[in-house]
């Protein structure tokens, strides 16, 4: 124990014999902690708080709706939800390729620039590296700049031949770091879908998670009612058809009997007959398919999902980076430790 005392006794004799030094390590850590801190590119950070409906239960909601289409002969029993799309996957959607090409070349207002471009443009043309990025683009990323001066300018296609994506490296690069610049969270516990954006212009961050807000929206309520949305499609050219064949069928008896008024043969009396027999048939035909178009109109309601908001988008005011106290505290931290260390260890091996 009295040894223990004594060696920690002697560190802190050792390390304040070099506090002359420590201080000048730390402060070149605080100095390096500073410029980044105040060279660092700000970004601001907007966000948006939705609850979906729960589409479990919903059946329920149409009780008595259900006792009315009953007497009209509409069955709703069988009208289950379609989707299968959970919150849970929102955050894929989001992420996924084609989604994220649309939102990155929709153009939103940046409001220090006072107008309307397309974050792909702004990006490629207007965004320009910090300090820090471009020493380190020209000290790190050096190698693959001299590398890439030996390659071919990559052009992607202007008229592709298929339906596939086709982009450069640049733009995959770019659309990587776009990714993390959008976010959508969900809450396993209550529901909550939380929508997030950053972006260098508040007002760009406040139009770029709104636009987000309503594509997604947008992408899941088509994804939910796609299928019934072709399946009252395919019933309304039905009914359509249905429709002309018994105006026509209608026309046919009506002429026959104006042509045929005092005529009393039996064989005029038979083909009235098979004429209304087959206008009857095709008024029940008519009939059916109202009843079911009727039914798939409900459904394409029942399955559209409704989103509450909870926080709408506003234009944030406060920069979410850079993390000013925080980076100057890490700086502080690591030189003040990691030359502490560097004393300690050099004065071991001088003993040894």
């Amino acid at each position: 124990m009295q040894e223990d005392v004594i060696d920690l006794l002697e560190l802190a004799r050792v390390i304040w014999s070099k506090r002359r030094f420590i201080l000048k390590v730390t402060g070149t850590f605080m100095a390096v902690g500073l410029l980044i801190a105040f060279t660092s590119k700000v970004e601001y950070e907007a966000s948006c708080k939705l609850m979906p409906e729960n589409q479990e239960g919903m059946k329920g909601n149409f009780g008595g709706l259900g006792g009315l289409a009953g007497l009209a002969g509409i069955d709703l029993g069988g009208m289950g939800a379609t989707g299968s799309l959970t919150p849970e996957l929102y955050p894929e959607i989001v992420k996924s390729i084609p989604f994220q090409l649309e939102l990155i070349h929709t153009p939103i207002r940046f409001e220090k620039l006072d107008s309307l471009l397309s974050s792909y443009t702004y990006f490629t043309e207007i965004d320009r590296p910090s300090l820090f990025g471009f020493l380190a683009e020209y000290t790190i990323g050096l190698p693959g700049k001299a590398k890439g001066l030996f390659r071919a300018e990559e052009v992607a296609p202007t008229n592709p031949p298929d339906d596939l994506i086709h982009l450069t490296k640049g733009d995959w690069k770019l659309l990587e770091k776009y990714r993390e610049r959008v976010n959508v969270s969900v809450d396993t516990k209550t529901g909550v879908i939380i929508v997030t954006t950053e972006m260098p212009d508040p007002y760009a961050a406040a139009r770029l998670t709104d636009l987000l807000v309503k594509k997604l929206t947008v992408e899941v309520t088509e994804y939910k009612i796609g299928k019934a949305k072709v399946n009252l499609e395919f019933i309304r050219e039905r009914y359509a058809e249905a429709e002309k064949e018994y105006e026509v069928k209608q026309r046919q008896v009506a002429r026959f009997a104006d042509q045929n008024k005092n005529i009393t043969s039996s064989m005029v009396q038979t083909e009235y007959q098979r004429l209304q027999n087959e206008m009857n048939i095709a008024f029940e035909v008519y009939k059916g398919l109202a009843s079911q178009m009727e039914q798939a109109k409900i459904k394409v309601k029942e399955e559209t999902p409704v989103f509450t908001v909870l926080e709408p988008v506003k234009v944030p005011v406060e920069k979410s980076k850079p993390k000013r106290v925080l980076i100057l505290a890490s700086f502080l931290f690591s030189g003040l430790i990691g030359v502490c260390l560097y004393v300690i260890i050099n004065y071991s091996i001088s003993r040894c």
